[in-house]
Formats: structure tokens, sequence, C-alpha cells
């Protein structure tokens, strides 16, 4: 540091002494008349205790941890940080998340020979029972394997698995519902005719026992003369509740026990003014479900070979085609009551249900050049599908899994459709993927606690889960 020498002025620029001159005698705009040494002075002291008070702060400031700000603790609000849209913050926790996804083997099938390959697997979430599906050439099963009972986690290493039934008939779709039941749908039998089987499955004692009813042993068989495509059940309600797809058009079928009743619901387009405009045969395109969903617990969404989505509202029984997708619809699932993602042979797309529907066709017909389809909400871009694809959505993590022919799984955001990494998708299975199914991370004390994903390729199921 510079001496202080009476009458001169050390510039630290120059690293020089400078005389003072007097104000009076000094040119006009001199550095170093006594004025200017003044205010310069006065400038340096100033910034010299605006250093120290930068300093000061720096020392004696609480710092917030780094942990506080990551997307899974979701503390935001409490902390004061900047807060950013529900769907931004989602997608943020949902990258979080998967990035530290890991793979655990839950079970493998060992009663399916080498030519007999699992199609469907569903996990109840109150009992953890897995259910799978085969089919070799044309006789097909439904089996269900119970969790180990004296573990505190759902395990089946060492549990027998339970056949349900093996019939000669083509098993297109089970479904699950809230209230406990499973149900088949089977067609193509020996004579062509096809069966709705609906059962209940056991849930656990206190302990620990999965104990079936003493009635209904057998899975009640409920003939229909259409053919059977899917099935999907009413997440909520009292009394089970599904809707099913078939070659003649959409059903639904409500009961309980012993007591059923199905019943089929009118297309939208079957009359205008009191004269039919489209004559539908059972198995054409125009007239054939292939999947469905519930938009809400008054509300279908059903989807034709042919790519049309219409929607059937229950308390109403009115029925309105809403929209038609590129190519034939092989799968429908909902984000909420508006928007849903419909997949078909090679497209993948979001749709907004309360968007003016455009691209609407008397006949449509995806396998030709003139089909038009319904502007998309949104579409998966990166989208690499199997022969018919399969995937699954979570809305807890916002993302959507589908399985492609090279044995991986992709992951998308719902909210902009981006493609996301992680050990998941990296992952590569030697044998073709089946089934993909995310569940929830709501299950009681022994099931999975956080959002999972099962995905089962040949006998293998697994979790892949934080």
């Amino acid at each position: 540091m510079a001496r202080e020498i009476p009458g001169y002025y050390y510039d630290p620029e120059k690293k020089k002494y400078f005389k003072i001159q007097a104000s009076h005698a000094a040119a006009p705009g001199a550095q170093y008349s006594k004025d200017s040494v003044k205010r310069k002075r006065a400038d340096h002291e100033e910034r010299r205790r605006k250093v120290q008070q930068i300093k000061r702060e720096a020392k004696e400031k609480i710092k917030r941890a780094q942990s506080l700000s990551h997307p899974l603790l979701n503390v935001q609000r409490e902390i004061g940080a900047l807060r950013l849209p529900t769907t931004v913050r989602q997608e943020r926790s949902a990258r979080a998340y998967t990035s530290q996804l890991r793979r655990n083997q839950l079970h493998q099938f060992e009663a399916w020979p080498d030519e007999y390959s699992i199609k469907h697997v569903l996990r109840n979430k109150r009992s953890g029972i897995l259910i799978a599906s085969g089919h070799r050439g044309g006789e097909s099963s439904v089996s269900v394997c119970f969790p180990d009972c004296d573990q505190n986690k759902w395990t089946y290493n060492r549990t027998m698995e339970r056949v349900l039934f093996k019939e000669p008939y083509r098993l297109s779709s089970i479904s699950l519902s809230h209230t406990g039941y499973l149900l088949s749908t089977m067609d193509s039998g020996p004579q062509g005719d096809s069966f709705l089987a609906p059962r209940m499955l056991p849930d656990p004692d206190e302990g620990g026992d999965y104990r079936w009813p003493p009635s209904f042993l057998q899975p009640i068989r409920i003939r229909t003369a259409a053919s059977l495509w899917c099935s999907s059940a009413c997440p909520v309600g009292d009394h089970p509740l599904f809707a099913v797809g078939a070659s003649d058009g959409l059903y639904t079928l409500q009961g309980y026990g012993a007591y059923w009743a199905l019943s089929k619901k009118p297309f939208s387009d079957d009359v205008n003014a009191g004269k039919p405009i489209l004559k539908r045969r059972i198995g054409a395109s125009h007239a054939l479900v292939t999947s469905v969903e519930w938009l809400s617990s008054d509300v279908i969404a059903a989807g034709l070979k042919d790519s049309s989505v219409f929607l059937h509202d229950l308390r109403s029984g009115g029925t309105a085609t809403r929209l038609q997708h590129p190519h034939a619809v092989t799968k429908i699932r909902r984000v909420d009551p508006y928007r849903m993602v419909v997949a078909g042979m090679n497209s993948l797309q979001m749709y907004d249900i309360r968007f003016p529907p455009n691209g609407l066709q008397p006949k449509p017909q995806p396998t030709s050049k003139k089909h038009t389809s319904t502007r998309p909400y949104l579409t998966f871009q990166d989208f690499k599908p199997q022969v018919i694809p399969d995937f699954d959505i979570s809305l807890e993590l916002g993302l959507l899994a589908s399985a492609t022919d090279a044995g991986k799984i992709q992951l998308f955001s719902l909210r902009n459709g981006e493609q996301i990494s992680s050990p998941l998708s990296n992952y590569q299975y030697a044998d073709p993927i089946a089934s993909v199914c995310f569940e929830s991370g709501d299950a009681p004390l022994h099931g999975p606690q956080t959002p999972s994903l099962l995905v089962c390729a040949q006998a293998t199921v697994d979790e892949w889960i934080w």
C-alpha cells in the first residue's frame, strides 16, 4: 500500500505520485487539482466500502442447500424458489426419476413350453397377484402367480402358479377391475364361437393366505355371436363394469357374482334423418372395435379398424365420432377426460377432443392414399413401433413407455413428445417384448411405493423401479 505524502496524490492506475495543484491555479479539467483529487478519494472510499459489504454478506448469509432444489423433493414453494408450470415440474421430476430406474426380475413363468409365449401381464394392486395370459397356436391360457406370504415386499421366488383355465380359443384381452374381478375375452373357438369369462380373484386374509371364494370356482362363460377384440375396466364404482370391443361394435358388461348383463351400444352414424347411411357387416372394418378406454366413469372411447374413434356417453346413450387416426387403431390410453393417446401400426399421437373435429370421412379407408386424419394435439416423432405396438402411460410421471421391434423400451414426455433417455431405454431384451404396463406408487404396504413399469419378454416379468 502506497504511503500518504502531504501535498501529493498517489495514482494507483499509473502507480506514481502527482503534486496536488490548487484548484484556482490548475488548468480546466486537470486531473490532480485539489477538487479532482477530493472526488477521486471519495469514489475510491465508496468502492472500498461496497467491496467490504459484499464480502461480509457472502460470509454471513445463510446459503440454501443445493439438495433442496432437486426436482424429486418438490419443495420449490416452501423454499421460495421460482414457480414453474406443473407440467414442466412434472417432467423434470420424471427425468430425475427415470435416470435412477433399475431392473428387478419379478418372476419367470415356468409353465410355458418354449413355443408357448406370454401375451399380457397385469398385477392386482390390492393383492399383488401376477396375472399372465399365454398363447400357442390356437390355444390360450390364463394363469395367476401369488406373492410369497412371508416377505415384507411382494416377491415371487417360492410361490406356485395356478392355471385359471386353458382353452382352444384365441385370447384377445384381459382386464382387471379395481373391484378384484378379472375379465378375459376369448374368440375363434373350435366352432368359431366366442365368450367372455369374468372371475373374482382372491384377496389375502389376515394370515397372508389367498383363499378362493367357495362359489364360482370356474370362470363364468357369457357366449356372444360376435368376435371379441378388446376390453377395459371402469376405474371407479361399487360394482365391476367393463367396456368390450367386438366385431359388430361396442358392448358393456356389468354384474356381480353369477349375474352379468351384456349390453350393445349404438354407432353414431347408423342412421341420419331416419335413413341408414352405412351398412355395417359383422367383421367389417367400419364395425370392428379394436380398442376401448374409459375417459371418465361415464364416457367410453372406442377405436375402430377403419381408423375412427367415437365416444359413447352412458348417461345419455349418445355416440359421436370425434376423430380419425392415420392408421387402424390398435390401442387407446387416457391422459385426462379430454386428451387421449392413440396408437396405430406406424403412428402414435395425442388428441384433444375439445378441438373441432377435422379430417372425418363417411367411409374412412386407412390403407388408401386418399385417407385423411384428424390434426393431433401432440405427435411422438421418434416413435419406433412394433408390428402391433404396445404402450402404456403414467400420469404420475407424465411419461409414455412404448416397446420397439429392437427389444427396447422408449420413454416419451407427455408434455412435448420428446424422447427421454434412462437405463430402461438403454437396456435391450434378447426376446421380443410382449407387454408393458405402468403401476402407480400407491400400492398397499407390501407393494411398490413408487411408480414402476412391468415389462414382459418371453416368459420373464421384470419390474423397473427407482
